[in-house]
């Protein structure tokens, strides 16, 4: 099972950070509790948020095997025109407007005494809802995995989901956000019931982060 949470970006017009976006985090480790009482009820109504009607799995699944077709050619626009129908189906089902997809090369990384520190997979501009992802991974440049990828399209059209279903002004990574990611994943994949397990979390600070122990 890849990451939950790409290196995620919710960039603004001035494409300076909003919420918790331009950071390089640890991976399925959630935003901390904000202390402003507006955007506190946002996070607390995010993170309650466990529930989600999901699209018809037939349509979902065909939409991530044209994805996984298309990651196998290793051309960008075959990509992206995958990846947009993917959008696209979501966003009809959903009745939100559809996110706009722009696929790009390498991924942008940190490197720290000659190893890789993170890169970055994905990010989504609320203002514009353009959603980026980058197909080739930081050091060797090689095509990202059919599973990586599918999860970043969903991890940021989750944000999407966000502002335009949920009507919410920003989109924090909260336990609920991850839990909604997880549905539409493992929904694509045709992951059997019995094979699913639910998310568990540890508390670390003003963080949860997930227990990967209890998940394997």
């Amino acid at each position: 099972m890849p990451d939950l949470a790409p290196f995620a970006t919710l960039r603004s017009r001035a494409g300076r950070s909003r919420g918790s976006a331009r950071r390089y985090s640890p991976p399925v480790v959630t935003d901390p509790v904000p202390r402003p009482a507006r955007v506190r009820r946002q996070y607390e109504a995010s993170d309650a948020q466990h529930t989600l009607e999901l699209p018809p799995a037939e349509l979902l699944q065909r939409n991530a095997e044209r994805l996984r077709a298309a990651l196998e050619a290793a051309q960008a626009p075959g990509v992206r025109r995958a990846g947009q129908e993917l959008l696209d189906h979501l966003a009809d089902f959903y009745r939100v407007p559809s996110p706009r997809l722009t696929i790009l090369g390498v991924r942008p990384h940190r490197v720290r005494d000659g190893h890789l520190e993170s890169e970055l997979h994905g990010d989504y501009t609320i203002e514009t809802g353009v959603l980026r992802a980058w197909m080739r991974t930081a050091i060797l440049g090689k095509v990202t995995s059919y599973r990586g990828m599918l999860n970043t399209l969903l991890h940021e059209f989750v944000h999407h989901l966000d502002v335009h279903l949920f009507r919410w002004p920003d989109t924090p990574h909260t336990r609920g956000f991850y839990w909604r990611v997880d549905a539409l994943y493992h929904l694509a994949l045709r992951t059997p019931a019995d094979k699913r397990r639910p998310l568990v979390w540890i508390k670390t600070g003003a963080r949860w982060r997930i227990d990967w122990s209890k998940l394997r």
